[in-house]
């Protein structure tokens, strides 16, 4: 069941297990990356943002995306970075307030997200 994909990153046609979007050297970057966000926020707890931005050299959109796969949590009740995706309020991570994901899911709307994973690293928003 593997195919042959372009990585989303690098362009580069690579053998797809199905699991990732990403060639082998781009996913190892990536979680290179995300270990180093891990680490800093560990040894800094309420971090924020833009503080973990220019402390790793690590992109705002890469951050962003770590938030909408559920990696990371803001842990701010409102936020001014995050929103759901569908009617725009502020949510912690993800693409999805709680109402818009379980409404979507009861109209028999398969979406990619798949809940929040056991431990997300938190993190402020500003």
């Amino acid at each position: 069941m593997f195919e042959l994909e372009n990585c989303q990153i690098c362009g580069k046609t690579y053998t797809s297990n199905g699991f990732h979007k990403v060639c082998p050297s781009c996913l190892e970057h990536d979680e290179s990356e995300f270990d180093k966000i891990r680490l800093y926020l560990n040894e800094n707890p309420c971090a924020k943002i833009f503080e973990v931005v220019s402390a790793l050299d690590i992109s705002l959109k890469k951050i962003k995306r770590y938030l909408r796969e559920c990696r990371l949590e803001i842990i701010e009740s409102e936020n001014y970075f995050l929103f759901c995706e569908v009617c725009g309020k502020s949510i912690h991570s993800g693409k999805y307030c709680n109402l818009c994901y379980s409404s979507l899911n009861h109209c028999g709307y398969r979406s990619e997200y798949r809940g929040k994973p056991a431990k997300p690293i938190h993190f402020k928003s500003s």
